[in-house]
């Protein structure tokens, strides 16, 4: 892993203010999703040493961890979409010329927005029958539309970054070997 995870001022400068508005939006998603596995590793270590010690865990501990989770990784999709840290196996391309592999780039983006607009309107759609029926977690009774509207943005800004990522390579700006 060779590239950088620090964007410098000289790299988002080549970009407009648009981009640069996106990028920090993904900064801010990214740094909301660090600070709930901060939360969630801390509760569950406190959780850990109550039931080591004290026989009193957190209750619905699990919970928490699967919800929080699952909306901490949404939220750092688009950073890492938009920065193209996605895991990448190249092995059968290797040998390609450089053109072959940016219109693999190009269509692996254009399905990354496909999938995360489809995966941002079921979602969505998810997070209104269980309002509506009110779907809760079997513990904490937490309703389940509060954490699924928590992931739709993410998912929605996801999009948003891949199609940042095809214009990129469509202009030249950006794109490394």
């Amino acid at each position: 892993m060779k590239e950088s995870l620090i964007v410098s001022a000289d790299e988002s400068t080549e970009h407009g203010l648009l981009r640069r508005a996106i990028e920090r939006l993904t900064y801010l998603f990214a740094l909301a999703g660090g600070g709930i596995l901060l939360l969630l590793v801390n509760m569950s270590l406190i959780s850990i040493v109550g039931r080591k010690l004290f026989a009193s865990p957190i209750r619905g501990d699990m919970e928490l961890m699967e919800v929080g989770a699952a909306v901490a990784i949404a939220a750092f999709l688009p950073q890492c979409e938009l920065r193209g840290n996605h895991l990448k196996a190249d092995a059968f391309t290797m040998w390609a010329p450089r053109r072959v592999k940016l219109c693999l780039d190009w269509l692996a983006h254009l399905l990354c927005c496909a999938v995360a607009l489809l995966l941002a309107w079921r979602t969505g759609l998810q997070m209104l029958d269980s309002k509506e029926y009110g779907d809760m977690t079997t513990l904490l009774a937490i309703p389940l539309w509060i954490p699924l509207a928590m992931i739709v943005p993410s998912l929605v800004l996801l999009a948003i970054c891949a199609l940042v990522r095809i214009s990129d390579i469509s202009c030249g700006r950006g794109v490394t070997e």
